[in-house]
């Protein structure tokens, strides 16, 4: 089953300097079991999160910062990856196609403006 209300980020977007910068962003586990998570970036060469994966338990808030380096503008983005936590390792979840009950995304679009 997807379920891609099960993680809810705010702020969704994130607009950053060409020049570079820093955002700092929430998720919160709004399902009614621990998820395993990882984070996906479209651009890593430009962009990083201090956090690529782990564990949120249910009604769990985690804050997580987007830092982009300098870097031409284009259209960017991380993906949440989540599943039903069932391992003690968080990014094993990810190796090969989650599963579970609960297995979806949320996705935060990435801009830069020069």
């Amino acid at each position: 089953m997807s379920c891609s209300f099960a993680i809810a980020i705010t702020p969704d977007r994130c607009s950053l300097s060409a020049a570079g910068g820093t955002s700092k962003h929430k998720m919160v586990n709004q399902c009614d079991r621990k998820l395993a998570f990882k984070v996906r970036s479209s651009n890593n060469s430009n962009y990083s999160v201090n956090m690529i994966g782990g564990f949120i338990d249910v009604a769990e808030t985690k804050e997580f910062v987007i830092t982009r380096k300098s870097g031409k503008p284009q259209p960017d983005k991380l993906l949440i990856c989540f599943c039903d936590a069932t391992g003690p390792d968080a990014l094993e979840h990810f190796k090969a196609e989650p599963k579970g009950e609960v297995v979806g995304e949320t996705l935060i679009k990435l801009s830069a403006a020069e």
